[in-house]
């Protein structure tokens, strides 16, 4: 599916949504991929918690208006659903690297309630209440949310091929994994896109929203794991000027939504993190098994 699509078509999507389940991927290759490095494993890391978190995200948009929307909510289950099983497949990608992740880790990070997200929650629900443009906010951050993970994926595909052995016939398994988690993650977007642009058609939708992605937007899983760490993450995956351009073409995806034509802000933050060039130690929560 994709995005310039006139409708989204909630029957053709149902019949191509599916878990990416790990039995579907061979795990039993005699020559496993070669150790990636700290800021690799890093941001697998981080990834898999993010999409690990989908739940919680689920859990806070079904307390507004939008569960009113068939459409919506059929949608949302299917894409937990996927979301989840992205997160099974990171983790046990991890494994074979021979880092051991807990369940206590996921726990953990599901109790956690940053300063953010004690802000944005009950503003959610103030919000969904007092404007019926609500859905369109939810839908416009979901788009940028999808197309800027899914276009961290395909960096991270590009800054681990190094370890592929050109003489083998087949990808790494992890580049294998990921262009599969993208075909989901291309579908996402679609229908966040989609159900975005539609419903900012109203000047007020498009005004409020605006308003609200000016001053609310943050990189993808901020408010989980953390200013810092994305930090890492956007260093490693989008080194240089050549990074900062691959985020402006993210940019330029989201400015062609109503209202969002000066869209800037995954550059803006690309360029912040390399002017500042912090460094973040591998957590010591991820521990190699041997």
């Amino acid at each position: 599916m994709e995005p310039n699509e006139s409708a989204f078509d909630l029957d053709r999507y149902l019949r191509v949504c599916g878990a990416t389940k790990p039995e579907r991927f061979d795990w039993t290759t005699t020559k496993p991929q070669p150790r990636l490095s700290d800021d690799a494993l890093f941001t697998i890391a981080y990834m898999m918690d993010i999409e690990s978190h989908t739940i919680v995200y689920l859990r806070d948009l079904l307390s507004t208006r939008v569960v009113r929307d068939h459409e919506v909510t059929a949608f949302l289950s299917c894409w937990a659903y996927e979301e989840f099983f992205h997160s099974l497949l990171l983790r046990r990608f991890l494994a074979t690297q021979r880092v051991s992740v807990e369940d206590k880790r996921f726990a953990d990070l599901r109790s956690r309630t940053s300063l953010a997200d004690r802000l944005i929650r009950p503003g959610i629900a103030i919000l969904s209440r007092m404007t019926r443009h609500f859905p369109a906010v939810h839908m416009t951050f979901g788009a940028i949310n999808e197309i800027s993970t899914l276009t961290g994926y395909q960096a991270l595909i590009s800054r681990t091929e190094f370890a592929r052995d050109r003489s083998a016939s087949l990808p790494p398994l992890l580049t294998t994994i990921l262009e599969r988690i993208i075909k989901d993650e291309r579908r996402h977007f679609a229908f966040y896109f989609n159900q975005a642009r539609c419903r900012l058609r109203a000047p007020a939708a498009r005004r409020l929203t605006a308003f609200l992605v000016r001053n609310f937007w943050a990189p993808v899983g901020v408010t989980v794991r953390g200013d810092p760490a994305m930090r890492r993450v956007c260093a490693y995956l989008f080194p240089g000027e050549r990074g900062v351009e691959h985020l402006a073409a993210v940019d330029s995806a989201v400015a062609r939504l109503p209202g969002l034509e000066w869209f800037d802000l995954g550059a803006r933050y690309a360029r912040g993190v390399q002017a500042s060039a912090p460094r973040i130690f591998f957590p010591t929560e991820l521990r190699s098994s041997g």
